[in-house]
């Protein structure tokens, strides 16, 4: 009887293991956000708060920095404005335009996820010290980013 030729390992490139660990740590703070009381969050709500401007923002920049449609966008900021974290006011500078902007309880919720995600951080930094490495993500990736130059998720 012939060997049976089994296909390839799969590949598991740098790539791979940064998406793997970004989805980890949203998943961690999600889980926290719930144990917090917001249990109406999910992971795609990151997208907004991880992109929305302190004095509010319009949906195009909204959906541009996050690199998804404006329909898609809409749909998450509706859901988001249905929950109470966001309110849509007209823009000063634009009768026509609407301004999105974080409600008291959106506001409430980003200082609870920053403290999380700060949390999550230092916890990573302990995995990279334990493994010999004394650096942790921010001061690892950052720089990076800057010398690639200008990118639509990461510009203005």
């Amino acid at each position: 009887m012939a060997p049976v030729s089994l296909p390839p390992p799969r590949i598991v490139t740098g790539l791979t293991l940064m998406r793997q660990s970004a989805q980890i740590m949203v998943d961690d703070l999600v889980a926290r956000l719930h144990a917090a009381g917001y249990t109406d969050i999910t992971a795609s709500h990151q997208a907004v708060f991880e992109n929305i401007d302190r004095d509010g923002i319009r949906l195009t920049t909204l959906a541009q920095r996050s690199r998804m449609t404006h329909q898609a966008m809409g749909e998450l900021v509706h859901a988001l404005e249905r929950a109470g974290y966001l309110e849509r006011r007209p823009d000063p500078a634009d009768g026509r335009a609407k301004i999105i902007r974080l409600t008291p309880t959106g506001q409430a919720l980003v200082r609870q996820a920053l403290h999380d995600i700060r949390e999550i951080e230092a916890a990573w930094h302990a995995q990279f010290q334990a493994a010999g490495h004394d650096i942790d993500l921010k001061t690892l990736v950052e720089p990076a980013l800057h010398a690639l130059g200008p990118h639509p998720a990461v510009r203005s």
